[in-house]
Parts: C-alpha cells; sequence; structure tokens
C-alpha cells in the first residue's frame, strides 16, 4: 500500500514538474504558483530560489491559520517536497529542452495546452496519495477541508488570486506591472482548475469511481 502511494505521489510530482517546465518554454509566463515568488525575486534581487523557499513557508503557516487543531504534523514535510519538486524541474527542462520550439505563436499555444494539462494531471495522480502536498495545493486541500468547496473550484480562485497578487506587487514595487505574469499565467489561472475537473469526471465516468483529491 505505501509503494502505491509513493510511486503515485513522485509520479505525479515528476508530471507536475513537466508542466512547469513547458510552461517556461512557452514563453507566455510562470506558472500561476511560481508568479508570487519570482515577482518577489524581481522586485528584491532575490535568488528565486530562496524567495520559493520564503513563500512556500508562508503557505505552511497559511494552512496552520486556516486548519488549526486539524493541521497534521506531516504537512511540515511540503518542505522537502519543495525541493524534490525543485530537482523534478531542472531535470523536466532539460528533456524539454530537445524538443524543437521555433518561439512561434503555435508553438508557445501548444507548449502552454500540455502544460496546463500536465499540471493538472500531476495534482490528479499525486494528491490522493495522501503524503504531503506542494504548499500551493496544500492551501487548496486546507481551504476545501474547512468549506467543504470542491477542489477543483478553489484551485481556480486560488490561481487567480496569485496572478492578482503578482500584477499588485509588480504594479507597485517594479518597473513593470506584467514583469512575472503573462497571458500564459492568466490562462493557467483558469484552465488548471478546470481541466483537473474535466479529467476527475472523465475517470469517475470510465471507472465509476470518484478520486478523492482532499486528504483530511
Amino acid at each position: 500500500m505505501w509503494v502505491k502511494r509513493i510511486l503515485s505521489f513522485v509520479i505525479g510530482l515528476l508530471i507536475m514538474s513537466f508542466g512547469v517546465a513547458f510552461s517556461i518554454v512557452s514563453l507566455l509566463g510562470t506558472t500561476p504558483i511560481s508568479s508570487i515568488s519570482y515577482s518577489l525575486a524581481l522586485i528584491t534581487n532575490i535568488d528565486i530560489g530562496i524567495t520559493t523557499f520564503i513563500f512556500n513557508a508562508a503557505l505552511i503557516v497559511m494552512q496552520l491559520l486556516i486548519l488549526r487543531s486539524k493541521f497534521h504534523k506531516k504537512r511540515l514535510l511540503q518542505l522537502i517536497n519543495c525541493v524534490l519538486f525543485g530537482y523534478f524541474t531542472d531535470v523536466a527542462l532539460y528533456f524539454v529542452a530537445f524538443i524543437p520550439f521555433d518561439s512561434s505563436l503555435w508553438m508557445s499555444v501548444l507548449f502552454l495546452l500540455i502544460s496546463i494539462f500536465l499540471t493538472a494531471f500531476g495534482i490528479f495522480i499525486y494528491m490522493p496519495a495522501n503524503i504531503a502536498p506542494l504548499p500551493g495545493e496544500g492551501c487548496v486541500e486546507a481551504i476545501a477541508i474547512v468549506t467543504g468547496w470542491r477542489f477543483s473550484t478553489i484551485k481556480i480562485g486560488f490561481d487567480a488570486s496569485m496572478v492578482v497578487m503578482s500584477l499588485i506587487m509588480c504594479g507597485l514595487w517594479y518597473t513593470d506591472m506584467f514583469g512575472a505574469v503573462y497571458i500564459g499565467t492568466i490562462i493557467s489561472a483558469i484552465m488548471v482548475g478546470f481541466t483537473l475537473r474535466q479529467i476527475n469526471n472523465i475517470y469517475a465516468h470510465i471507472t465509476g469511481a470518484q478520486i478523492n483529491v482532499v486528504n483530511k
């Protein structure tokens, strides 16, 4: 049982990392959850690895405030997940670099669509393993636990809020309001949660079983 869960977790994270890699190569903007870290890096001139760690730590604190007594200590493993996910992203970028990309609009859109699907599918695979989510998904999960709302619906709102916050931060403290956000970031904010919902619905239709990505 544990072996299956660990495999699902690792494979899901790896699939998500390829989603991030495709979004970076597409030249249409970072993923919504990365936009805050990138904004902080632009504003402060601090390495993005450090701003990413700071932001993820803040997201874990946010989960503690949301869940309170329901916050399980294993959620602290999310910090380790970030290191693993960062490594997987480097690996994914290495392999995606071998795929021909001519910077044309249609190729950029294709890579963005692949990114959206892989990100949603990765979440669908790794979240039900119930080991420890990435801090972004952990926050969405925490809100779902407290409110009872659908994970995919909250995911859309959460990603959209990340985009809005990035725009505000860069607008106030950076030279370019769109320094960390581009059209692909906005599209991803809307479409990842929607795509996750469709994947779940298709799986339920084919198998008759419902995958629950929220782990209480």
